[in-house]
């Protein structure tokens, strides 16, 4: 608030939790002393009334002020609401590790870009804050503007990289501030600065902020996690798995990766086909459930072979079993830490030896949601049924008989789209979705344990029809129209 503003003005503004803590108890903010007329603590709305230090009368009458949350990780890390299973604790050798990756879900976002350290993600060299360029009128073409913020992070990382290579030559500049930075946060590691230093130079990148990405997944996550927990359970499995997509699409169904991994769980082509309907026409990696089930199976298989331990079994989603298990005899333990400490090899980068801290991350994240994020606008559940073909039926003829609009077909059924499209001949007992209405339409075409009864329904489903083998054609066999 300026000077000289008339004294009898009204406004509203919005403080930060800083000013809020202030107000709180009580202080006085920029030369204007603050006193609490009302707090509402289910709401967060605080009306106050300000005068200034000198005579004058009221500045701002009322002013509201919208409660910020303060997340606070050691807390949320240590799970200390006991929301999340004692076998996806944070173990104490990945703390840092995990911790970093919390922060990209929960505290920063896209426009936060977070200069670090490849191998010791936890440390920090200097957090770029690009909201201004982005949020700019010009240049008017938002690529443009994507491109401009692009060039300054860069500018700021080459900076730090020059100034660490600086400090690795012994060449010190006291009034440097990127020298500065690079110090202080190499100072969390042992050993000699300069030999740090030159490493740091060697293993720096950029990690752009995840929050409003892991938000929005957040968001749409409801239409399918009861019916993932519900497969996941019939396995046997923790229903904390059901949160890795999380980490791998931030449950965008239409994600599709520059090297082919398809749907919420990011099944690359000739994995998918182990589990799944993978060829010209059909691709159930583009179905929620369908993929659950895969996902589940492999997951399982993962744990059996890596001595029932879910880091090991977890990063094994990304960097295969056998990886694995090579990695763990070649550090002498299972231990995932270690691994990680002492393995050295290429195939094992830093996608591989981040992908379950960045598992934990993203589920301590869901699960203490309420304490991170607001104002979300959550997708109701997807209500739905798992049914199958009594006899073969073109696609659209198949849609057409649902009752249901094209959108909504292919919004259920995703992996029908080139079926669809191609009208293609889809074969008996193929499983798809439909709601509670359409199944009743289609009665006569489906088999008879899902034309009827709550079994169908995925969210419940104790025996669902997506644990069954499907008898499909192989790829290149799917008659055409």
């Amino acid at each position: 608030m300026e000077n000289g503003t008339d004294s009898s003005q009204n406004k509203t503004g919005i403080i930060g939790k800083r000013i809020i803590q202030l107000l709180v108890i009580g202080g006085a903010i920029g030369g204007i002393s603050a006193s609490i007329k009302s707090l509402s603590p289910e709401t967060g709305r605080i009306q106050v009334s300000e005068t200034s230090d000198t005579s004058n009368q009221v500045i701002l009458d009322e002013m509201v002020i919208e409660k910020e949350l303060i997340v606070n990780r050691e807390e949320i890390l240590n799970d200390h609401q006991d929301r999340i299973s004692e076998d996806f604790d944070v173990p104490e050798g990945l703390r840092d590790r995990v911790g970093f990756w919390f922060d990209i879900y929960a505290i920063h976002d896209s426009n936060k870009r977070v200069i670090h350290h490849s191998q010791f993600p936890w440390i920090i060299f200097k957090v770029v804050d690009v909201t201004d360029i982005i949020n700019a009128d010009k240049p008017k073409a938002r690529w443009m503007r994507n491109l401009k913020a692009d060039d300054h992070v860069m500018s700021e990382y080459k900076k730090i990289k020059k100034a660490a290579n600086n400090i690795a030559k012994g060449i010190i500049k006291r009034n440097d501030p990127y020298q500065a930075l690079v110090t202080e946060a190499l100072d969390k590691l042992k050993g000699s600065l300069k030999r740090n230093a030159k490493t740091a130079a060697r293993a720096m990148r950029v990690q752009t902020g995840q929050k409003d990405f892991f938000a929005k997944g957040i968001e749409i996550s409801p239409q399918y996690l009861s019916g993932m927990e519900e497969i996941f359970r019939n396995k046997k499995l923790p229903t904390e798995l059901t949160r890795l997509p999380f980490v791998e699409s931030s449950f965008n169904k239409y994600a599709t990766s520059k090297v082919g991994a398809s749907g919420i769980w990011q099944f690359m082509d000739y994995t998918g086909k182990n589990f799944m309907i993978v060829n010209d026409h059909i691709d159930e990696r583009r179905s929620p459930f369908k993929a659950t089930e895969a996902a589940a199976r492999l997951l399982k298989e993962n744990h059996m072979i890596l001595k029932r331990s879910w880091p090991m079994a977890i990063t094994a989603w990304n960097h295969g079993p056998g990886g694995i298990r090579k990695a763990a005899k070649s550090a002498g333990t299972t231990d995932l830490a270690k691994i990680i400490e002492k393995y050295q090899s290429k195939s094992f980068d830093f996608a591989s030896s981040n992908f379950f801290c960045e598992f934990l991350a993203a589920l301590y994240t869901e699960k203490y949601q309420d304490q991170i994020f607001q104002n979300l606008n959550r997708e109701k559940t997807l209500d739905l049924h798992a049914v199958k073909l009594a006899r073969a039926y073109h696609a659209k003829d198949l849609m057409k008989k649902s009752g249901l609009t094209k959108e909504d077909f292919l919004y259920f059924n995703p992996d029908l789209k080139k079926a669809v499209a191609r009208n293609i001949r889809i074969p008996s007992g193929f499983t798809f979705m439909v709601d509670t209405p359409s199944r009743l339409i289609l009665k006569g075409l489906l088999t008879k344990d899902t034309r009827e009864g709550d079994e169908t329904q995925i969210s419940k489903a104790t025996d669902s029809p997506l644990d069954q083998d499907q008898n499909v054609p192989e790829e290149g066999k799917v008659s055409q129209n």
